[in-house]
């Protein structure tokens, strides 16, 4: 019955980029169909697939109760569904308010952490939640961070708790399902050697060409201009872009020498453990 494989990250850190070029890759390469986007490793936490398996109405609950399902909706889904399920988690690895695992380890196979450095993290959670920056770096260094923090008012997706940007790396970093660490600026510098360490790790064996169509299929000037055509469900605000620069080491052109110091004081050990100092 072990079948989950956890695409997870923190907020604007290349998970959606990661899953769109799997999503690719599973197709042989195939262009992303930002219609159907949501159909492949969808996130874990969506509202309509919980209430539906678990026969539950979760806006009658608070977030704390939500979360307190989690766990018994992913048995439920895994006996039913069977085979590899990929989902896309924004989640720090926590317990629930009952001391288990919000991601069951007998329900886990594996799991992907794509990490970012913290300070272009800043600039483009900023641009994507339409917030200043000084209120993004008070956002990850926050421990009580969390999406959809209002879940239960129509929603969605339930609430998923964040920590503060050092806590969610951790959190995964140290879990039961030992991910396979993937770093955005790795994904940007050799696209093609990130996307084939993250197939192996899922256990695929892509055909000739495929992890190369992928990468020209996903590459980030063409989902950019996929989105300016066709719009992306997963944008925060309807007039901001998704898809924005895509690039490493943006931060240096955006942010104060304040600003900067204020996220490596607050980050500084995880940051050096994965070399961004």
């Amino acid at each position: 019955m072990t079948c989950y494989h956890w695409l997870a990250s923190y907020p604007k850190s290349g998970n959606t980029w990661l899953r769109l070029s799997l999503g690719s890759l599973a197709r042989g390469g195939t262009p992303p169909d930002f219609a159907a986007v949501e159909l492949f490793a969808p996130v874990a936490g969506d509202r309509a697939a919980v209430d539906d398996m678990a026969d539950a109405d979760t806006a009658d609950l608070t977030p704390a109760e939500a979360e307190a399902v989690l766990p018994g909706f992913f048995r439920l889904e895994a006996a039913w569904l069977g085979g590899q399920q990929l989902r896309k988690v924004h989640d720090a690895w926590t317990l629930t308010p009952a001391g288990e695992p919000l991601f069951p380890p007998d329900v886990t196979a594996g799991a992907i952490y794509v990490v970012r450095d913290p300070r272009d993290v800043a600039v483009s959670l900023a641009h994507h939640l339409s917030t200043g920056i000084d209120q993004a770096i008070a956002f990850m260094a926050d421990d009580g961070a969390a999406l959809a923090r209002g879940g239960h008012y129509g929603s969605p997706q339930l609430r998923q708790r964040l920590l503060t940007w050092g806590g969610h790396v951790r959190s995964w970093l140290g879990a039961p399902a030992r991910p396979l660490l993937l770093r955005y600026e790795d994904m940007l510098a050799d696209p093609a050697a990130a996307l084939a360490r993250a197939a192996r790790h899922l256990g695929w064996e892509p055909r000739p060409g495929a992890v190369a169509r992928a990468v020209a299929a996903t590459r980030f000037d063409t989902l950019r201009a996929a989105e300016e055509r066709h719009g992306f469900r997963e944008r925060a605000w309807p007039d901001v872009r998704f898809f924005r620069r895509g690039v490493a080491g943006g931060w240096r052109d955006t942010l104060t020498a304040p600003q900067a110091a204020a996220i490596e004081a607050a980050h500084r050990d995880v940051m050096a453990e994965l070399g961004y100092l």
